[in-house]
């Protein structure tokens, strides 16, 4: 019987030097969960990946389209460009009571160029919301003109029939038009 004792304490010595290698392939086991975390994370990954990539396609039509979306509104039905026109007012001089000119600055541009070319005939000023006292409005009343040549125009105005300004807030509707061009704008002169 010892004889049988003996032949299973080697027969267990060999399944122990193959549970040391198990032991091992269980420590191999141990980093497999860790591996699942980052296979997770490798899917989330994966899956902002296709978006990326379904993005960049729709942003390039958008982006062709918002290039033509400023043409479109610079052309009317008629073939007149769209002038963008900014104007400031200033009392200047002009105080309640004289005749002094009030300053109207003007600049034209379109598509960001300034409008050069432009003549006091290609301007029309119209004052609205008559102040009171006001004997007459300042409407197409431009006594002094200047093309300064980097789209800006410098305009002077004052009452018509040379009449006193009155103090308030007068405002002003500018209208810059030529051949096939044209842009508005409001400004407020203010005399005290």
């Amino acid at each position: 019987m010892a004889k049988k004792s003996t032949a299973k304490k080697p027969a267990a010595k060999k399944p122990a030097a193959k549970s040391k290698p198990v032991a091992k392939k269980a420590v191999a086991k141990t980093p497999a969960p860790k591996a699942a975390p980052v296979k997770a994370k490798t899917a989330a990954k994966a899956v902002p990946a296709p978006n990326k990539v379904a993005a960049p396609a729709p942003k390039a039509p958008a982006v062709e389209v918002k290039k033509a979306a400023p043409s479109a509104p610079e052309k009317s039905s008629g073939g007149v460009t769209a002038l963008t026109v900014n104007a400031q007012g200033s009392g200047g001089n002009a105080a309640s009571g004289n005749t002094h000119p009030a300053n109207v600055l003007v600049v034209v541009s379109q598509f960001g160029v300034p409008v050069t070319e432009l003549q006091q005939s290609n301007f029309t000023v119209m004052e609205h919301f008559t102040v009171p006292g006001q004997q007459y409005p300042f409407s197409n009343n431009i006594i002094t003109f200047r093309n300064v040549g980097s789209g800006a125009y410098l305009l002077q105005v004052k009452p018509i029939n040379n009449a006193p300004w009155s103090s308030g807030h007068h405002l002003a509707q500018i209208i810059v038009s030529s051949k096939n061009q044209q842009g508005i704008t409001a400004t407020k002169i203010i005399v005290r």
